[in-house]
Parts: C-alpha cells; sequence; structure tokens
C-alpha cells in the first residue's frame, strides 16, 4: 500500500509533466509540424510591397526567396527602395515556420495557400496574421495587447515597382 507521501510525489510528478504542454497551449505556440511544401505555400509574399495603413506611416519591403526554406526580407523608408531601414527572414527549421523582423521572432500556427498565423516567440508581443487578396495585394493584420484592449493594425501591401 502507498504512503500519502508517495502519492502525493507521483501526482506531483505527472501534473509537471504535463505543464508545458499547457503553459503552450495557452501562449499559441506553434504545435503543427509543416514541410517544406508547406513553407512553399507562401511564395505568394515574394516581390516588393508597399504597405500602407489608416494613421500610420507607409514601409516598404522586399521579400526574396533564397532556397527551399529561407526568404531574405529588407525593409525600406521610401519608395524607392535606397533607404534600408531592418531586415527580417522567413525560414522553415526543424518542421517549423518562423518569421522575423529585426530582433523580434514570431512562429507560424496556420499556413496555406492564401492565409499565414504567427504568434510571438521572442522580443515580440503581437500577433500577425496575413492574407492574400490577389496576385498584388494581401494584408498584414498585427494584434497586439489583450482582450478588451486590443490594438489592431491592418496593413494594406501591394506591389511596388521600385
Amino acid at each position: 500500500m502507498m504512503c500519502r507521501c508517495t502519492r502525493i510525489l507521483i501526482a506531483v510528478i505527472v501534473a509537471g509533466s504535463a505543464m508545458p504542454r499547457i503553459v503552450d497551449a495557452q501562449r499559441g505556440q506553434p504545435r503543427t509540424a509543416f514541410a517544406v511544401s508547406d513553407f512553399a505555400k507562401l511564395r505568394w509574399v515574394e516581390g516588393s510591397w508597399a504597405g500602407t495603413a489608416p494613421g500610420e506611416r507607409s514601409y516598404y519591403e522586399r521579400c526574396r526567396f533564397v532556397d527551399d526554406t529561407t526568404a531574405e526580407i529588407t525593409y525600406y523608408a521610401d519608395s524607392a527602395f535606397a533607404h534600408e531601414t531592418g531586415t527580417g527572414r522567413l525560414y522553415l527549421t526543424v518542421g517549423r515556420i518562423f518569421y522575423t523582423m529585426g530582433p523580434g521572432r514570431w512562429g507560424a500556427t496556420h499556413v496555406d495557400d492564401t492565409k499565414a498565423y504567427f504568434v510571438p516567440q521572442a522580443n515580440a508581443q503581437n500577433t500577425y496574421a496575413w492574407s492574400r487578396k490577389s496576385k498584388d495585394e494581401w494584408t498584414a493584420t498585427a494584434r497586439s495587447g489583450f482582450a478588451g484592449h486590443d490594438r489592431v493594425t491592418v496593413y494594406t501591401m501591394r506591389r511596388a515597382q521600385p
């Protein structure tokens, strides 16, 4: 017969082993394994883009796929794509798709032919939802804050000709 202390210890060990999965689920951490074929579904973001949102400063970006698992992104302050303001990456590693901008990193939780959803991983607080409208337009929706106090910014990304 087990003593009370042993039963408590077993209960603590079992509960503790489940805790990381519970915490990950609560934070919306990526759990879906992605393949190269999933990463290829994001090729529609390749090109030069001008981003505009009401009440926000416009920005410009160029996304270039360098191979089957990596795209490099360069951000610009001007429509001539002459003044670089930062860099980022979109990449697949160990079954996960990540998006970086400066020191921030987001992990994909959903990717298909017209949408992608990213949650914060490191040095970031907001989520991103990308939605393809046509071959020359998509939206990038950034959400930050918490329930009832969300800040939502929707950038319309239009193909640019630098």
